[in-house]
């Protein structure tokens, strides 16, 4: 009968699920900060080595904070090592489209997921951070106050006045057009 307690003290199934669960958004989030997919799958690779080391020791109620802890510290590792400012693909957001997107439809797709990461890149490092480890990788409230070591209050804080930032630029770029070609016509 030992076998039916077995999963959950079992650590190879313990990889096993903690790998199917996150792997994917620390893939995403890791790449939102090396801008290669390949890098950030090396990043993720070193993240999951780590957890093989430490996973007996690890509170499972824990676990997705101290892993996108690791990947968000091994991500800026990588990008001291290279010291280089890197876009992200807009493959990576996993925008949804329409099965049969128009060309004209994938380049705007394209162009808007460029100019959200381009937004997303010039907030404030603590909204930037929060926003990305909400959108990009999923974590909820609890899970992103204690990858960033705050309180859930200030994660609700970071997100609001991060995607309100991101409102008002927006809207500050979707007014830009209209008033270029009056410039133009004067």
């Amino acid at each position: 009968m030992p076998a039916a307690h077995a999963p959950m003290h079992d650590p190879h199934r313990l990889f096993h699920d903690t790998l199917t669960r996150y792997e994917r958004p620390l893939i995403r989030y890791a790449h939102s900060h090396t801008g290669d997919l390949e890098e950030a799958r090396d990043v993720v690779q070193d993240v999951f080595l780590k957890l093989s080391q430490h996973i007996t020791t690890l509170d499972p109620e824990r676990l997705a904070p101290w892993l996108f802890t690791v990947c968000r510290n091994r991500a800026l590792d990588h990008h001291r090592k290279h010291q280089r400012l890197v876009v992200m693909e807009t493959d990576t957001l996993d925008l949804e489209a329409s099965a049969a997107p128009t060309p004209d439809e994938e380049m705007q797709t394209r162009e808007t997921a460029a100019t959200l990461r381009d937004l997303i890149d010039r907030l404030p490092a603590r909204q930037r951070e929060a926003v990305r480890l909400k959108f990009i990788s999923g974590l909820d409230y609890k899970e992103i106050s204690q990858v960033m070591k705050t309180s859930i209050g200030n994660v609700g804080y970071l997100i609001h006045h991060g995607v309100q930032n991101l409102r008002t630029k927006w809207q500050q770029l979707e007014a830009e057009p209209q008033r270029a070609p009056a410039l133009c016509a004067s």
